[in-house]
């Protein structure tokens, strides 16, 4: 969820934003090694000021701009808004400057000690966390072509959409599902920061009511246009995986997406390339 909150900024494309999530959290495990080894003293608490100065300085800048959710510096174990973290960050900067006093260990370990030691937090972070970019390139999901088919013909449930004419992002989720969530929240992002029509995202999602009903967005809704479509045709078309994205061209499937290999470059070339 830290990239997620990273990406949301709008400043870092999501595949910088999944990378620089992740160094963050290297750069915080080098820091934390220095501060307990007492190596390097005057380096490292340099390090630490001015990363407990620069979080804070970006804490600031988010409770100015009206954001309220948490930071995810304590992922979900403790979610604090911009202004208990900038308390949190205030008592901490107290706390290092009581220890910058504190007496260096006259240690001065070699490199073949030293270097393992930075290593092990960047390798390990890496491998538990390797960055979806990583481990999911653009695949072909499983789904019912003949079912959606079906479905967007002149005479199928989808029909008033006119999703076979024209360039679409089709959404398959549902209420309550935590991947659908994060799917959500990346082509949300992906739709702000680089300012695409949403009236080309188009999410679907199941009710027993057998009329296409168009979704109003409140706190519990998706953001872009949606649609309670029958479940039954939702399962249909899905097997029941979800969330699944598709970009569709003139009612053809071009690419699918799960929730973890969502493309931002992809979908904004395929949204706006005019050819």
């Amino acid at each position: 969820m830290f990239e997620l909150y990273v990406f949301s900024y709008n400043i870092l494309s999501l595949k910088c934003a999944i990378l620089a999530a992740r160094l963050v959290i290297v750069a915080e495990l080098w820091i934390g090694l220095g501060l307990l080894s007492n190596v390097w003293k005057r380096f490292v608490d340099s390090c630490t000021l001015l990363m407990l100065t620069g979080f804070t300085l970006f804490l600031g800048y988010a409770a100015l701009i009206g954001r309220t959710d948490s930071c995810q510096c304590m992922g979900s174990l403790l979610e604090m808004n911009p202004l208990q973290s900038i308390l949190k960050n205030a008592l901490l900067l107290l706390v290092l400057l009581v220890a910058m006093y504190a007496k260096p260990w006259n240690w001065k370990p070699r490199w073949f000690v030293w270097l393992p030691v930075l290593l092990a937090p960047l390798v390990t972070v890496f491998i538990l966390s390797a960055p979806d970019n990583w481990l999911f390139g653009p695949s072909e999901e499983v789904y019912n072509k003949e079912e959606l088919q079906k479905a967007i013909a002149p005479s199928g449930e989808l029909a008033p959409l006119n999703l076979d004419e024209g360039r679409h992002l089709l959404a398959f989720v549902t209420p309550g599902c935590p991947m659908c969530k994060m799917a959500d929240e990346k082509l949300t992002y992906i739709c702000n920061r680089n300012k695409l029509d949403t009236a080309e995202f188009v999410y679907f999602i199941p009710a027993h009511d057998s009329t296409i009903v168009p979704l109003t967005r409140d706190s519990n809704s998706f953001l872009y246009p949606g649609y309670l479509i029958r479940s039954m045709t939702f399962a249909l078309i899905t097997y029941g995986q979800r969330p699944i994205v598709f970009l569709m061209e003139d009612g053809e499937v071009k690419t699918t997406y799960h929730y973890r290999n969502i493309d931002e470059e992809q979908i904004v070339d395929f949204l706006t390339d005019e050819d």
